[in-house]
């Protein structure tokens, strides 16, 4: 159900949410929400990617647009226990695709160079970016 709530913006930059709605969005202290801007209509969606307590990854790829390449990407989180939480991908051209992942590493059994060596030395993958979310 959508519900409608007018708030009054007291300082530049923060939004308060009524804490009945919060508490029902899971906007708990610690929590992640990605940040969807819609500059040219000045819209903002929010959406839950993780409750508190997760080591968050997000890792940007370019990759070839051909079948089975996600199922590759996605094969090796599942080998090394690192839990997908969020993805989109985007085709950029008629051969290459963006794709942006935003993981959970808590329980990952290698490092985060490891992990990025071993995806960037897939055939398939152009160019990788990790960041460590705070």
């Amino acid at each position: 159900m959508t519900r409608y709530e007018i708030i009054k913006i007291r300082e530049t930059g923060k939004i308060e949410v009524p804490p009945d709605y919060a508490f029902e969005l899971g906007m708990v202290k610690g929590a992640y929400f990605l940040l969807e801007l819609s500059l040219g209509i000045k819209e903002v969606r929010l959406e839950q990617v993780a409750l508190p307590g997760k080591n968050l990854v997000e890792i940007e790829l370019i990759l070839q647009d051909k079948p089975g390449v996600l199922s590759t990407i996605s094969g090796i989180f599942a080998r090394h226990r690192v839990n997908i939480l969020f993805n989109e991908s985007e085709e950029i051209s008629e051969k290459e695709a963006a794709l942006v992942t935003v993981v959970d590493v808590s329980e990952m059994d290698t490092g985060l160079q490891e992990l990025q060596e071993e995806i960037g030395g897939q055939e398939a993958v152009i160019d990788i970016s990790v960041k460590e979310l705070e």
